[in-house]
């Protein structure tokens, strides 16, 4: 598995549980799975994807591995859940934030067209700063996702 690009960020979250409220760092990275050299398509809002805080609130962490297509005019369609780990739960809230994407042009030309791809997202939450947690995920991106 080849990793062309990997975006990072940090997610710092306060979650109350049973009235005590406690700091959760979290990091979410997204990795391109068998990159191109020559993508169509980038993400038009290039800001970290928060981490959902249902998950964060249950202490979900792992990995989801997901093919979509993006239209020509820039749409996510056609997601598809390939693994998901721990559970299946992780995969289907990584769908719902995939399906709110929109995508724009990587060059310009007016041979626009569709394309493939597929994602892989880590969702980790660790240590006592954005630090640690960032190097948590980063280690995490290197196990396998299924």
């Amino acid at each position: 598995m080849k990793n062309l690009l990997v975006l990072t960020s940090l997610v710092f979250l306060t979650v109350s549980t049973n009235s005590i409220a406690k700091n959760i760092y979290g990091d979410v990275q997204v990795t391109d799975i068998e990159p191109a050299n020559n993508f169509i398509w980038e993400r038009a809002n290039q800001n970290t994807p928060k981490y959902p805080i249902e998950l964060a609130r249950s202490g979900v962490r792992g990995c989801a591995v997901l093919s979509f297509n993006i239209s020509a005019s820039g749409k996510t369609e056609n997601v598809e859940i390939i693994n998901s780990l721990p559970t299946k739960h992780l995969g289907k809230y990584s769908r719902k934030m995939l399906k709110t994407w929109k995508w724009v042009p990587v060059v310009t030309s007016t041979d626009i067209s569709h394309e493939k791809r597929t994602l892989r997202l880590d969702f980790c939450m660790a240590g006592e700063s954005t630090e640690q947690s960032q190097k948590a995920c980063i280690q995490q991106t290197k196990l396998a996702c299924g």
